[in-house]
């Protein structure tokens, strides 16, 4: 059936397209892509579209979230300095280092000159499995103490304001699990997500208002990490087969800029991951060199370090198993936003 006429309307900051033709009756369908469809016969209003919305709501919640659980990217994250994890939308390098053996074996904190940091044991990064869980406990007690501090907020909406709010560490892909009791248990990567977006994800589930853009939110449910590991990089496979000069997080070509979405592109004004930064739309972009951010600098000033026993060790770029030192660099340089580089201070 030919569709004669189409226009797109907005529910409670939702986006909605009205498909009209000579059928009689209304439908309503959710997309591949996430796209709210209404189809109905030519006298639809837009009052009757947004009518069906707002009264399937909970349905097309339910269908947002499923698309979300069946079509994850699942990235691969590596074991190594300087590998991004985000934490409540905020990106944070991890450190391997020491500790004491009763330390904890992820510390999340702001370093004064690294900025958000994760540290992370010698102990639990030279074992695979012993990383992934490691990190999978750090991120199920963060998202845990969030909900117990903010939890109660959301659910006060509700007719059932005292529903129990949980996180599993299982690894699992279903967000939520629903408990005869009325209780929720959510998965512990939703720690990953922004706070607003978290707020909004609890929100859809309970079926309240919306607060934020649900298409954002599906596109970083679809992005989050799941806990596929690597202790290093393999050198026998390109992280873009076609094209290994090309970012390997959103693919962009050297001299052209990231894309929006791309977690390995720095902010244009602070140097540091832009996923974590504020600035509005797309102003702070910045290039892909064809190098991985920093790399150039570290062989400019020649920091550079070794694994020797678990630890690192500073050592010469010729040396055997040499490694940028982008611990060092955002420790002794600063970022300038003319040069677009990392620069010594002074």
């Amino acid at each position: 059936m030919a569709y004669i006429h189409e226009r797109n309307i907005t529910a409670n900051d939702v986006g909605i397209t009205i498909k009209t033709s000579n059928r009689t009756s209304l439908e309503l369908d959710v997309a591949s892509t996430g796209n709210i469809i209404v189809r109905g016969p030519h006298t639809t209003t837009d009052e009757e579209a947004r009518d069906l919305v707002t009264r399937r709501r909970r349905w097309i919640y339910r269908q947002l979230t499923h698309l979300c659980e069946t079509t994850l990217e699942n990235p691969m994250k590596v074991i190594e300095d300087g590998e991004q994890f985000p934490l409540f939308g905020r990106p944070h390098t991890l450190r391997i280092i020491r500790r004491d053996p009763g330390a904890s074996p992820a510390n999340a904190y702001t370093h004064p000159d690294l900025g958000p940091i994760i540290d992370l044991h010698q102990h639990a990064a030279t074992n695979q499995d012993d990383a992934r869980r490691t990190l999978i406990t750090f991120y199920s007690n963060a998202t845990r103490t969030w909900l117990e501090n903010h939890g109660h907020q959301i659910t006060q909406l509700t007719t059932n304001p005292d529903t129990p709010l949980t996180v599993s560490w299982r690894a699992r892909t279903r967000w939520i699990t629903r408990h005869k009791n009325g209780a929720l248990t959510l998965h512990w990567a939703l720690g990953q997500l922004p706070t607003r977006l978290l707020r909004e994800f609890l929100h859809r589930t309970l079926g309240l208002h919306s607060i934020a853009d649900g298409k954002e939110l599906d596109h970083y449910l679809k992005n989050l990490w799941l806990g596929r590991l690597q202790l290093t990089p393999d050198p026998e496979a390109p992280t873009n087969p076609k094209n290994s000069d090309t970012c390997p997080k959103c693919h962009a070509h050297p001299g052209n800029l990231h894309t929006n979405w791309c977690d390995l592109a720095r902010c244009a004004f602070t140097g540091f991951q832009r996923s974590g930064c504020q600035h509005p739309s797309t102003i702070c972009l910045t290039l892909w060199t064809g190098r991985w951010p920093g790399e150039e600098e570290c062989e400019e000033y020649g920091f550079y370090y070794q694994p020797v026993d678990g630890f690192r060790e500073p050592c010469n770029a010729d040396d055997e198993g040499a490694e940028p030192d982008l611990n060092r660099l955002y420790t002794e340089c600063v970022w300038d936003p003319g040069q677009q580089r990392m620069i010594l201070r002074v």
